[in-house]
């Protein structure tokens, strides 16, 4: 069994963990897949759990894990056995440090973890283990218990109790020296209940919040030293803000109730005057879910009218139905919905396809369903939806039971990666997150956690063929001779287009498949590049051997 091993700080391997790469003779790829990038199998722990969260950062992810050695620490991976390893054994041992909450602000992952020496602090890591540390013991002799752990520009903003103060709002830019407390909204050492907190422009966020044991309502922070109430939307009542999603700008669309409209969307620029209701779906509450950012606006669920839950879209001003995906009053519910590249995908319920995978522009001529995975109307059960650029990454269950899956947005380009376990049950797989071009999945193998890694952007390379070029009609390579190139056998579906090249320099106007040798070209190389584009996929470009035109 190969075993990935604990590194010292210097990288050198020192302590075998028994993290099994398990190179067991996997299923092989089912035959339709594109094939240009095989999925990679990586470490295997004794448990890790898919829900815990994780965070990429550049090419490497960060995650909680349980090697054999036991207890659960921070780990980072890029996707492969030899790049996985333990980044701290933060609480010596065999005991959890139990990490979360991870969370990545530029370049570096912020999370919590517990020691008895110092309970639960926040930590900091750049993906090595010589960078990851503790921040700061915020509370000495106790835990400050950091959460709701949110990027706000080039910081982190979090909710800690220090021991004096009660829990409040706080900052940090990984070191003790930049970790402070924001303000000290509720004297006294009073809590306040931050229930969420989003970023929006430099390292100002806005924030729900409840102060000196009132209700809680929309504030605004400069990220520094001030905190300040936007607007008390529902006066003495607390609106209870919810699900805030910066969209551009400044523009915050929040779930609020108003003690008048009921719950409802709404907007805000940071200003009480621009803090109003962006949508009335229905006259008393609304149940509105799974708001999420795409591009410069926001999806989400919502049930209004006689249509039950279904897709809608915002941009903070404007906010319309998208589609009835489930006709009627049936729900089609929306959910996992993640911005791949400014177009949004996402879940959905049809009564003739089931729960599958959609994909939208915006509007309902752009809304479609991508793959009928389980075909009928049984469902898929796409689990851990995960963008990867233009791409997505997921679990989902058809006849090879639940395996890795990866899509283009097109029928054809939604394909089974791997059958991981063969057999009806399969691997019980799903996608983490994309990192650096790449999916990372988690699956079992032989009963054990197991992560797997794919290059997207290799798999939806276009297959290129190898272009050569002849003389028309034989003979030398001289003046007057047509050359005609051969482009190849490149994948189906593919459209090519050429360009002729004088010494490696583009020849004006010389854009077909064959040339005609001009004076001009006599001693010099002639080569052609062949450009191939396919829909959902990655282009590719190849050059032809280059031949020299004979001068007499």
């Amino acid at each position: 069994m190969n075993t990935l091993s604990r590194k010292t700080t210097t990288g050198a391997a020192v302590v075998a963990l028994g993290v099994s790469a398990l190179a067991l003779g996997l299923g092989a790829a089912p035959a339709q897949a594109h094939g240009n990038a095989p999925l990679v199998q990586g470490a295997t722990f004794t448990s890790q759990d898919p829900l815990a969260g994780v965070a990429a950062v550049g090419t490497k992810v960060v995650f909680a894990a349980e090697g054999v050695l036991g207890g659960t620490e921070p780990w980072v991976t890029d996707g492969t056995a030899a790049g996985t390893f333990q980044l701290k054994d933060v609480f010596a041992g065999p005991n959890p440090s139990s990490p979360e909450g991870f969370t990545t602000v530029g370049n570096k992952v912020y999370f919590s973890a517990f020691t008895t020496g110092t309970g639960r602090e926040l930590y900091v890591t750049d993906g090595t283990q010589a960078g990851t540390k503790l921040v700061e013991d915020i509370r000495a002799g106790g835990s400050s218990n950091p959460e709701q752990l949110t990027a706000a520009g080039g910081q982190l903003l979090f909710t800690a109790d220090d021991g004096d103060h009660g829990v409040e709002l706080w900052r940090s830019a990984g070191t003790a020296a930049t970790t402070s407390m924001v303000e000290d909204l509720s004297a006294g050492g009073i809590d306040t209940e931050v229930t969420d907190i989003v970023g929006t422009t430099g390292n100002r966020a806005m924030l729900a919040a409840g102060v000196s044991g009132n209700n809680v309502e929309l504030y605004k922070t400069d990220g520094v030293n001030d905190v300040s109430l936007v607007k008390d939307i529902n006066d003495g009542f607390g609106s209870n803000p919810a699900q805030l999603t910066h969209l551009a700008n400044g523009l915050v669309v929040f779930v609020a109730n108003d003690g008048i409209k009921g719950t409802e969307l709404w907007r805000s620029n940071g200003t009480e005057a621009g803090t109003v209701i962006a949508k009335d779906f229905n006259p008393q509450d609304s149940a509105i879910q799974n708001i999420t950012k795409v591009g410069t606006r926001a999806f989400m669920s919502v049930e209004a009218g006689n249509t039950g839950f279904e897709l809608y879209v915002t941009n903070g001003s404007a906010t319309t139905p998208v589609k009835d995906i489930f006709p009627g009053p049936g729900d089609s519910s929306p959910k996992q919905i993640v911005d791949a590249a400014g177009q949004a995908y996402f879940v959905a319920d049809h009564p003739t396809s089931g729960q599958e995978l959609w994909t939208s522009n915006g509007t309902a001529a752009g809304t479609r369903l991508v793959k009928d995975i389980a075909p009928g109307n049984a469902d898929s059960s796409i689990a851990g939806l995960s963008a990867v650029g233009r791409h997505v990454a997921f679990g989902a269950v058809n006849n090879l039971g639940a395996e890795p899956w990866i899509s283009n947005g097109y029928g054809a380009g939604t394909l089974p990666v791997k059958d991981v376990q063969p057999g009806p049950q399969g691997s019980s797989t799903r996608a983490l997150v994309g990192f650096g071009g790449k999916a990372l999945y988690r699956g079992l193998v032989q009963t054990k956690p197991t992560l797997f890694s794919l290059d997207v952007k290799r798999y939806f390379t276009v297959s290129a063929g190898k272009p050569t070029t002849k003389v028309v009609g034989g003979g030398k390579v001289k003046v007057g001779k047509k050359l005609r190139a051969n482009p190849g056998a490149w994948e189906a579906g593919t459209k090519l287009t050429y360009k002729w090249l004088r010494n490696g320099k583009p020849i004006a106007g010389a854009n077909g498949k064959t040339y005609k040798l001009k004076s001009k070209d006599k001693g010099k190389k002639i080569k052609v590049r062949v450009t191939g584009s396919l829909a959902g996929h990655e282009g590719a470009v190849r050059y032809s051997a280059p031949k020299k035109v004979k001068k007499a």
